[in-house]
């Protein structure tokens, strides 16, 4: 049930035309989801770094690439210790939230709150 809520609001704001741009600036901060601690640093495309961590454990999810394509961001990471890569799309719900769409041997969504 929670996963076809996700999806829905994932239909929704990929839809609509949403006010919020999803840019550097707009990302700056701390953001977390069920497993990860974000870092999104610099305020500019040039400048910008992200940094991921796992809650449980701390260790570091290695990202390796990222692109802004209109009002999206995709994600490349990978996690070392098991050798998982995933690849994920970010859209924008809100000041406070987004959700990103994972493409992974464990697909699925994920929803950012920021801190």
């Amino acid at each position: 049930m929670r996963n076809l809520l996700l999806a829905i609001v994932v239909f929704l704001a990929s839809t609509q035309v949403n006010a919020q741009k999803l840019t550097p600036k707009f990302l700056e901060g701390s953001w977390e989801t069920e497993f990860h601690n974000v870092e999104f640093k610099g305020d500019n495309k040039k400048d910008f770094t992200i940094s991921m961590t796992l809650k449980e454990t701390g260790e570091k999810v290695d990202i390796v690439r990222y692109v802004f394509n209109k009002n999206n961001l995709y994600i490349e990471t990978y996690y070392l210790p098991n050798n998982w890569k995933s690849i994920g799309k970010l859209i924008v719900i809100d000041e406070n939230a987004m959700v990103e769409d994972v493409i992974s041997d464990y697909p699925g969504l994920l929803t950012y709150k920021r801190k």
